[in-house]
């Protein structure tokens, strides 16, 4: 049996809390933030798929059975002892963040769940937040089989191989409370507030520690919208400012905070002011020793770019903002999120969860068991995570499916790299420790209609959002609750690399 061991750790074990453990570093807001519930389900999908399909939670047929038939608060409830070795097993790190992408698919915000960190010291209490509320009730009572399948398919959604933070758009229908859906669009999508490359959340978005002013700080930002050259020329980006200081100028965009400083960013996130994406900033007025009363940009065609704004003093209180473009400029302002985020990805369907029946997992292939070992030695306590290292070919979950879109050059090329720890681009079917079977393609053709995998390929309840629905798998069964991703690039949640050949190109 393979072992995996973490670090030693003083014995006095409590209710504990801790920001690392062996391997993964865990961040509770690593990957999981949300979009306003206003807006549609944007998120990002930093799970590494060796974290999701061999947890000691997940892929332990006990504790996958508990997580099936019990509320949250109960089971991981410190004082509850009837759940002990649930507990012991969050000694493995991938199950904790396994748990916290859990509870932001499944919980609305504001509702947490209590937990102990054994891998902490000195003993803390620490908590897991919601954030797109698929499934709210599973707080306090045994989930439905519906609500198991919603926060499945936003799980699977939101792993990838490389356990890279990509942004990505989940579309799906769900109705709930006063919300017609919860999955919607969002009119003007707003760029993202993390670095694309390093995954850290900006320093620009955060609040500022004391009074700063002017363009050039890092601190004191709000997100936007996002913008596209649709060909070359100089454009220019205003909120509220002349676009010329030298005599009579129209202004253009409005801001009822003065002055507003601009700041635009190359791609579709946010950047601070020495970022190589930092592409112009500006004040807003014609004051000062050196005005700008606009940034300039300079436009080629398929460019994206992003807008920040600010109060020129970060102690003045946001105000009302219009960011405009030039009239008859190169380039397009505010995207709605189908514009930014055209890349549909997929579906994604089924249930990681289920009952044991006869000793036996009924939804974890033969031979997944991954559990935690505590040895105690003198002052420290040891744990070893077993099983994490099984190499087991095609899919852990035996009741998760994927299907492609057909715009993919290989959609089974493409599913093995997105899908699988250990993928094999060449012979998909060789793709080990994956997180979910491919049933193939979600939609054969357009002209004639002909359905592929799903019976939809556009939900009723929001129009224009390409949802696939009604999708079937390999036995046969339909499932009522997938989720569809769209991508801003192809190759954003599988990086092209020349041994792969074409696994992120699409046939338009």
């Amino acid at each position: 049996m393979s072992v995996r061991s973490c670090r030693l750790l003083p014995l006095t074990l409590s209710l504990m809390l801790a920001l690392s453990g062996c391997g993964t570093v865990l961040h509770e807001e690593d990957g999981a933030e949300l979009a306003s519930r206003e807006s549609d389900i944007r998120i990002a999908n930093s799970l590494t798929t060796h974290a999701l399909v061999l947890n000691a939670i997940s892929a332990n047929p006990d504790s996958n059975d508990k997580l099936a038939t019990t509320g949250l608060a109960a089971l991981f409830n410190p004082a509850n002892t009837v759940h002990a070795a649930t507990h012991r097993r969050l000694g493995d790190p991938d199950a904790q963040k396994f748990m916290s992408y859990l509870v932001s698919c499944a919980l609305l915000p504001g509702q947490t769940i209590n937990w102990r960190d054994p891998l902490s010291s000195p003993p803390v209490m620490r908590q897991w937040e919601g954030k797109a509320g698929l499934c709210p009730q599973w707080a306090t009572s045994a989930p439905t089989s519906d609500c198991l399948e919603r926060v499945s398919s936003c799980l699977l959604a939101r792993n990838n191989a490389l356990g890279q933070r990509v942004e990505l758009s989940m579309r799906g229908e769900h109705a709930m409370g006063t919300f017609a859906n919860v999955y919607t669009l969002e009119a003007q999508t707003r760029p993202a507030e993390h670095d694309p490359v390093s995954s850290v959340h900006l320093s620009s978005f955060q609040a500022c520690g004391s009074g700063q002013s002017g363009p050039l700080r890092d601190c004191g930002w709000k997100a936007d919208g996002i913008g596209v050259c649709d060909a070359s020329g100089t454009v220019l980006i205003g909120a509220g400012g002349p676009t010329s200081c030298s005599g009579p100028a129209p202004t253009l965009g409005s801001s009822t905070t003065f002055p507003t400083v601009l700041r635009v960013c190359r791609g579709v996130a946010g950047c601070n002011h020495a970022d190589a994406r930092n592409l112009g900033e500006a004040t807003g007025s014609c004051s000062g020793t050196s005005p700008v009363p606009v940034a300039t940009i300079s436009c080629t065609p398929g460019t994206y770019f992003s807008v920040m704004t600010a109060p020129w003093s970060s102690t003045t209180a946001h105000g009302t903002v219009d960011v405009d473009v030039s009239a008859g400029s190169t380039a397009r302002y505010a995207l709605p999120e189908t514009e930014v985020y055209g890349v549909r990805e997929g579906a994604f369907y089924g249930t990681v969860f289920g009952r044991m029946v006869g000793g036996v997992s009924s939804v974890l292939a033969r031979g997944v068991n991954v559990d935690v070992q505590v040895v105690r030695t003198g002052e420290t306590v040891q744990y070893h995570v077993v099983g994490d290292t099984l190499e087991l070919k095609g899919s852990i979950y035996t009741k998760m499916f994927s299907c492609y879109d057909p715009d993919w050059a290989s959609g089974p090329a493409y599913s093995a790299s997105r899908l699988c720890a250990l993928p094999d681009s060449t012979m998909p079917g060789q793709s080990r420790n994956c997180a979910a079977r491919v049933t193939g393609a979600c939609f054969t053709s357009l002209n004639p209609p002909t359905p592929g995998q799903c019976a939809l390929q556009e939900g009723p309840v929001t129009p224009g959002d390409r949802d696939y629905e009604q999708c079937t798998d390999t036995y046969g069964n339909v499932w009522m609750h997938p989720v569809t991703t769209f991508l801003h690039a192809a190759c954003d949640t599988v990086p092209e690399r020349p041994a792969d050949g074409a696994v992120c190109q699409q046939t338009r």
